[in-house]
């Protein structure tokens, strides 16, 4: 029975503070879209202009192709994990709780918040007076969603794989994908570029192809032994790879707006994402095998922090409205990530300790934590 990887802890939380330095950025970000907030202009490129290059911009452009890629991967490889440890029947338990809740029913009593901040960016009071409470309200919990996409398609994901294994009881796909080696993962970058293509939803964040393809990959490829060994030793040569393709993706792509379908499903971005993974999961391994207290601790810090962040960030933006024109971007972008971290752990912390709330927000059916 396998143990839990420290590597694989370390790899999830940092990517989680990762995505909120993505968000601190993401709502005062004007490349080939209107801001959400502070006023700010749209950007020429918009218009078809050259666009402004800006440190925050290369920042979301560098990460925005993998870092999701890189979780339902690492969700896939968790899952292999909890599954030898638990069995299917508790696995689909906790995840029922863990993603499925707090995605639906924590969202139609307390997300829904979120929704009504964004709201205020583009209802005035007068249009609100003409739309029904009731549809207000559902229109609040579609945009209340927030980060909380990524549980849905990640409950989706189970469910596929919990049908996969009631067909293939005698674990032939594990077995098959034990045997790849360093040519088997170069070409798996041609089964996402397809994969990208494909079920795509009108909302860009559902790419229902694309995500479930990388959560069976770290399932049934990446969470074997030997394949790991083989990321292990050409770590470099993959993370070297993925940083060029990411620069040629940027060099190619920057003044788009990179959410859009063209753009995030580009083959060159996917082939850069797919690198990026394959590099940090073989740097991980070399470099982030250990844990230690504050490890520990962020790793059970991490669901908390990943999902309350974009509330607070939307709560602290509209603060920050005000004074958003005599501020420094700099020193908003510091308060909002102190916010974004700092003031999630703590709200994490009092939040988990409420019963009904805890279970509406994490998923949490008890004070202890539930791991996996």
């Amino acid at each position: 029975m396998e143990k839990r990887k420290a590597w694989l802890d370390n790899i999830r939380w940092m990517t989680i503070v990762i995505v909120v330095i993505y968000h601190v950025f993401y709502y005062y970000n004007n490349i080939g879209i209107e801001p959400m907030f502070s006023g700010l202009a749209p950007n020429p490129s918009e218009e078809g202009a050259k666009a402004a290059v800006t440190a925050p911009a290369l920042f979301q452009y560098f990460v925005y192709p993998w870092f999701m890629l890189l979780l339902f991967v690492v969700s896939g490889m968790v899952a292999n994990i909890v599954l030898q440890r638990k069995g299917m029947k508790a696995f689909l338990s906790e995840r029922v709780h863990k993603l499925l809740v707090p995605s639906t029913l924590g969202i139609l009593t307390i997300q829904w918040v979120g929704g009504y901040l964004i709201s205020q960016n583009y209802f005035t009071s007068e249009a609100k007076a003409q739309i029904p409470g009731f549809v207000l309200y559902l229109i609040y919990c579609a945009t209340g969603i927030g980060a909380l996409w990524f549980c849905q398609v990640l409950f989706v994901n189970s469910l596929l794989l919990a049908l996969i294994k009631k067909i293939d009881k005698k674990n032939k796909l594990l077995e098959l994908g034990g045997k790849a080696n360093l040519l088997v993962l170069v070409l798996l970058t041609a089964v996402l570029v397809g994969a990208a293509q494909l079920l795509n939803a009108p909302i860009t964040t559902y790419r229902m192809c694309l995500y479930p393809v990388a959560f069976l990959i770290g399932y049934y490829v990446c969470a074997n032994e030997n394949v790991q060994q083989v990321i292990k030793k050409y770590a470099y040569l993959f993370l070297g790879a993925g940083i060029l393709a990411d620069i040629a993706y940027i060099v190619k792509d920057y003044g788009s707006y990179y959410a859009y379908h063209e753009v995030q499903n580009d083959p060159v971005a996917i082939v850069a994402a797919w690198f990026m993974v394959l590099g940090i999961l073989g740097m991980a391994q070399r470099m982030l095998n250990f844990s230690n207290g504050f490890t520990n601790y962020m790793n059970r810090a991490g669901w908390g922090i990943y999902i309350l962040h974009i509330n607070l960030l939307l709560l602290t933006n509209t603060l920050l409205k005000p004074v958003a024109f005599v501020l420094p971007m700099v020193v908003i972008y510091l308060i909002e990530l102190v916010v974004g971290l700092a003031g999630s752990v703590l709200l994490w912390e009092i939040l988990r300790r409420i019963p009904v709330i805890r279970w509406l927000l994490f998923g949490i059916r008890r004070k202890k934590h539930v791991e996996g």
